[in-house]
């Protein structure tokens, strides 16, 4: 597999690293939500400057790795690309809807960090975080290869004695959005190795990677606060929790995504706080067009006479562009 770096932006003279490597996997989709989760680490962990972040990524160009990197503060951040082609390893894995294959590239992570590197935390590109990650960072992982969250609706399936996703069973089972890592207990116990191993016995496993690291990691993970992965449902808001109680890193783990043109996340505006800041700001046309797409979306989610008539409308006007376009055809063989 031919992994390279490249590095982005550069280190001030004599500075300390307190924190890191941080890494994030992504394609080019997901452009906008690193370069706004970049920023809300870079702002609310100023004491480890420069942070050391590692993008293992799939198609995403020179341009947009210099607004990516030009989206945080001068001097906060060294970024290295690592390019990977998830066909390479992933062809045969299946994802559920809307879940890219670079989902299955966390399980190669400590290929892409030097042996010398005994720790890593890695993040899904779909959060924000809140507080400084050097508490985190610093957790006494024991005898555990990774610190997790548990799943918010998954691990309640186990312990109801169920398998999580119909596959084998796990004595817990974790989000894999946030991983706290021992890289050197990764490599004893060859975790990436076991979880492509179970990949290949269970290609279509519902949850993908997450399952494989599961059974990879069963019995051999800690427990972390929720606060370290705090998981929103749909209509969960941001601003009505009060500041004393917000989590440290909130992750949006559903389709619901507050970053979508249109969406209905109750979000959207705290995260544009944040993307406001980024070079990929929403212009002023981009957000009327959010707006009007967002009322649209509401208005056809609570009303089932306007979805029934909307979809009459599309019916309709299917039907006349069809009729218009036979007539046509039939006025030029006149």
């Amino acid at each position: 597999m031919n992994v390279h770096s490249i590095p982005t932006g550069a280190a001030p003279v004599g500075a300390k690293q307190g924190l890191g490597p941080i890494v994030f996997a992504v394609d080019a989709a997901y452009a906008v939500p690193l370069a706004t989760a970049l920023r809300s680490v870079a702002e609310n962990n100023r004491s480890a400057w420069p942070l050391d972040i590692h993008v293992i990524h799939e198609g995403i160009g020179e341009e947009t790795k210099r607004r990516i990197f030009d989206s945080l503060p001068a001097n906060s951040a060294v970024i290295q690309w690592h390019p990977i082609g998830t066909l390479s390893f992933a062809s045969g894995f299946s994802t559920r809807p809307g879940v890219s294959k670079m989902t299955f590239a966390r399980i190669l992570l400590p290929q892409f960090l030097p042996e010398t590197c005994n720790r890593a935390l890695y993040l899904d590109g779909d959060i924000l975080v809140l507080a400084a990650l050097e508490q985190l960072w610093n957790i006494d992982l024991g005898e555990a290869v990774i610190g997790a969250v548990p799943d918010y609706w998954l691990d309640n399936v186990v312990s109801n004695g169920r398998g999580a996703t119909g596959g084998a069973r796990v004595e817990r089972y974790f989000n894999a959005g946030i991983l706290l890592i021992d890289l050197a207990r990764w490599r004893t116990e060859r975790i990436s190795e076991r979880s492509l191993d179970y990949l290949d016995r269970f290609p279509t496993t519902e949850y993908s990677d997450q399952d494989a690291l599961n059974v990879a990691c069963d019995g051999k993970w800690k427990v972390l606060d929720r606060a370290w992965n705090f998981q929103f449902e749909p209509t969960q808001a941001l601003a009505r929790i009060i500041p004393e109680h917000q989590p440290a890193i909130v992750h949006f783990v559903t389709n619901v995504k507050p970053w979508k043109s249109g969406s209905l996340s109750p979000n959207v505006a705290f995260y544009d706080t944040f993307r406001s800041r980024t070079c990929f700001a929403l212009t002023s046309r981009e957000r009327i067009q959010s707006g009007l797409k967002r009322a649209g979306s509401w208005l056809l989610a609570r009303s089932a006479l306007l979805r029934v008539a909307w979809s009459c409308t599309k019916s309709a006007m299917r039907v006349q562009v069809s009729t218009s376009a036979r007539m046509n055809r039939g006025a030029k063989n006149l």
